[in-house]
């Protein structure tokens, strides 16, 4: 039998399955994401203490992640998983991969002491390893801790926070706004990712809006078509009479799916 294909593929989905929204804190990123139906939200920020109506689990260290990726996870490592707990999330967001980083360490310590050269090892911060041997163990405890989720639901949403990166383009010094992460952590994520949004508020309306490649200054981007150097509003608000306001989203234009749900 021939390996190779004999018949052209079709396209699988519209939706971005892994996606990474990053801007400046307090910009509305959870609870704009607390409004996706069928969502879970696992908080390493305390991010969602002021939210209602969603659902939220928070985790303080990699193992309480990893309990919660147990519980949600029906297959771990092959076997079938004791701790799974049915559940109909359609969306997992991690708030935030920033935090998720800062937890990292104390995994990262974990992973270089199940290895040969570091069963001895008794330091306290991963990256005093000489010759930066440590932030290669970041980076593998932050891919790891993520991977958990992987087959939790249909979605994955890595919330993060923004920084300014400068970059040299034709001997020409710029400044750019990057996911806030260490050294080669944020292009790793970002290449294993359908979707990099960057979040901010339009300065005359207040919506929050989703860059995903219409600014130079950004280093965001998608490979999903609908979404691939286009500005979105994500999420408005409508005043009311009495001088309140509620925020509406608009989820199903990264997500068509929904829209098919709503409309269904």
């Amino acid at each position: 039998m021939s390996v190779l294909p004999t018949q052209k593929i079709t396209k699988k989905t519209d939706n971005p399955k892994n996606l990474i929204l990053f801007g400046l804190p307090k910009c509305g990123k959870s609870t704009t994401v607390s409004k996706l139906p069928n969502s879970l939200i696992i908080d390493l920020e305390n991010g969602t203490d002021y939210l209602e109506n969603c659902f939220a689990v928070k985790a303080a260290n990699y193992k309480e992640l990893w309990k919660i990726a147990r519980a949600l996870s029906p297959v771990w490592k092959g076997a079938e998983n004791p701790h799974y707990e049915p559940h109909t999330y359609q969306f997992i967001i991690i708030d935030t991969v920033t935090a998720l980083e800062d937890m990292a360490n104390e995994y990262a310590i974990k992973l270089y002491q199940d290895t040969p050269m570091g069963r001895n090892y008794d330091g306290t911060n991963i990256l005093t390893l000489p010759q930066g041997a440590g932030y290669y163990y970041v980076r593998l405890a932050v891919q790891n801790m993520i991977g958990w989720f992987e087959n939790a639901a249909p979605n994955i949403i890595l919330l993060g926070h923004v920084k300014d990166k400068s970059l040299t383009e034709g001997g020409t010094e710029l400044n750019v706004k990057n996911l806030d992460l260490g050294g080669k952590l944020s292009n790793i994520l970002s290449a294993n990712s359908d979707g990099i949004g960057y979040l901010y508020r339009d300065i005359e309306t207040g919506s929050l809006m989703a860059n995903f490649g219409d600014m130079n200054s950004v280093l965001c981007g998608s490979r999903v078509p609908h979404l691939a150097g286009k500005t979105i509003e994500l999420a408005e608000r409508v005043v009311k009479e009495n001088g309140d306001y509620d925020i509406i989203t608009h989820w199903d234009r990264i997500y068509p799916s929904l829209r098919d749900e709503q409309a269904s």
